[in-house]
């Protein structure tokens, strides 16, 4: 029986995947961002993996095989750039087309205050036999650090990952197809049943994306990263050699749209079982009355508290009118312009994902932030959308459309208009209905996204040379990618087609005209 169990246990470890040296990059400059992919990392190290991670957030207590090494100060470094825009209330004005050279911007900026930072340089001290297993990085902030790290460690397989949902940011890595008149761009303010000027708008909204990936964005990453490794390749060549890109996307909670077969959606994946809540919190919904609990949370970026005096007072003003409502709101300083109702708590921070779990909660008021968008449809809970800047826009629209919610206006807060808009909500069963059916859809999969990411990360880890998931797409000039090498000259052959049509049908129409009168100038003489 020993040599059977030996052998066994032998084929079940060499059917599995071995500890991986994972080498993880997060410089999204966002704690949202790191929170999803936390959530990734940490299910990595349970199924013992050891990872690095070099981050501009950090966790002070990680499991035993993660460890973090900080990119310092990028926060701060970047809020108080005055070349990067980060007032989020000015740019909920900002147009599509002023959204993308926005993001290009905020992008190439992150980067430059990245491979400043100590943290980034501690990456050239690594021996030069060391080598890691897989590179997986947030690519939501360009190839930056991934790229140099690449080609330090001799081009181990790379996995792109991102907490944000559009699948047209992975055109660089995946080829994919921009479907101009099926969805709207992830910065276009539209829905889907786009109007003819709206999907005029979104053709060149999508054009320009591609063109200032491919000829601003991956030239002046070249430019930059190679002031730090001459030898660096092409980044463009680092993003074609991507094996997978885990995207936080779900077709049940977004417009559909095809996707490449490297593009694996893991939409939910930070969604995790509820933990019990904090004693205050749960004594709050103990006390609410049979009318529910709202919660009101504008995310990490957007604070309540910066919303402005007005604003602010509109909104104590529309809770105070709502008295058989108990209202929790995200507010993160200590001073408000005035006292608040005895049906308003604030906390300066909010279990988020645990409080919507519970049955108290009726409604959310947020942002439209993508994470905060699918926990509320994973626990069922109707929404308010104030979007301000980005996809959110986007989010709230889907959810206005498939009955789950309603949008209002952060700029022109109106205390009335929000008085109306939560009563319609809570009295109207439908919202609620609508919701806990998407609920169902959501939740109802084969596996946990979260363990979806993992295996496939795994998967690559098993076959690591493998191709027959990638296309060449990423490799194709935009102009025969959309095959205008072929349109072009066929629309201009059927114009000069019908041009000599047009032409020889007059000349004959002419002739046929003149040689009657020609007839009758004779018989006349």
């Amino acid at each position: 029986m020993a040599p059977l169990l030996l052998l066994l246990l032998a084929a079940c470890l060499g059917s599995g995947t071995y500890a991986a040296n994972i080498l993880y990059i997060n410089t999204v400059a966002s704690p949202s961002h790191f929170g999803w992919n936390r959530a990734l990392m940490y299910e990595l190290a349970s199924r013992g993996h050891n990872l690095t991670v070099f981050g501009v957030d950090t966790d002070p207590n990680p499991p035993p095989n993660v460890t973090f090494i900080l990119l310092e100060d990028v926060y701060d470094k970047l809020y108080s750039d005055p070349s990067v825009n980060t007032d989020f209330f000015e740019m909920s004005k900002i147009g599509p087309f002023s959204m993308q050279l926005l993001f290009n911007e905020f992008v190439f900026g992150v980067c430059e205050i990245v491979l400043a930072t100590e943290g980034a340089k501690r990456l050239q001290s690594y021996p030069a036999d060391f080598g890691f297993d897989l590179i997986i990085h947030d690519y939501l902030s360009g190839p930056c650090l991934a790229a140099l790290a690449h080609h330090r460690f001799r081009k181990p397989p790379v996995i792109a990952v991102t907490a944000y949902h559009g699948i047209s940011t992975t055109l660089s890595m995946t080829g994919s197809y921009q479907y101009s008149a099926l969805v709207p761009n992830h910065a276009y303010d539209a829905t889907e049943n786009m109007s003819y000027k709206e999907r005029f708008i979104n053709v060149l909204v999508n054009m320009e994306e591609e063109i200032l990936q491919a000829y601003v964005l991956i030239p002046a990453s070249n430019k930059l990263l190679r002031k730090y490794d001459p030898t660096l390749p092409d980044v463009a060549d680092f993003y074609s050699e991507t094996k997978l890109v885990l995207l936080n996307a779900n077709p049940i909670i977004q417009y559909t749209e095809p996707f490449m077969p490297n593009i694996i959606p893991v939409g939910g994946l930070q969604i995790i079982k509820p933990k019990p809540l904090p004693a205050d919190l749960a004594s709050v919904l103990e006390q609410a009355g049979p009318d529910g609990v709202i919660l009101f949370s504008l995310g990490t970026n957007v604070r309540s508290d910066l919303l402005g005096e007005a604003r602010i007072l509109a909104i104590i003003g529309a809770m105070e009118a709502l008295p058989q409502y108990t209202f929790i709101w995200k507010f993160e300083s200590d001073t408000l312009p005035r006292a608040l109702p005895s049906n308003v708590h604030v906390k300066k921070w909010l279990p988020q994902n645990d409080l919507l779990a519970q049955p108290a909660v009726k409604l959310f008021i947020t942002h439209s932030g993508l994470l905060s968008t699918q926990e509320a449809i994973w626990h069922g809970v109707p929404i308010i959308g104030f979007p301000v800047f980005a996809d959110q826009f986007k989010n709230i629209n889907y959810c206005v459309a498939k009955g789950v919610g309603l949008r209002l206006n952060i700029e022109h807060l109106d205390k009335d208009e929000l008085v109306r808009t939560v009563r319609e909500i809570m009295t109207t069963e439908s919202y609620r209905t609508n919701m806990k059916r998407m609920s169902a859809l959501f939740r109802d999969q084969p596996e946990h996204p979260l363990d979806r990411a993992a295996w496939w990360v795994e998967w690559v880890l098993r076959h690591p040379d493998a191709t027959e998931l990638l296309t060449h797409g990423s490799r194709l000039h935009l102009f025969v990618k959309y095959s205008y090498d072929v349109l072009i000259p066929l629309f201009v052959s059927l114009a000069l087609a019908l041009h000599g049509l047009f032409f020889i049908v007059r000349r004959l129409f002419c002739r046929r005209k003149a040689t009657p009168k020609t007839g009758n100038k004779q018989k006349k003489s």
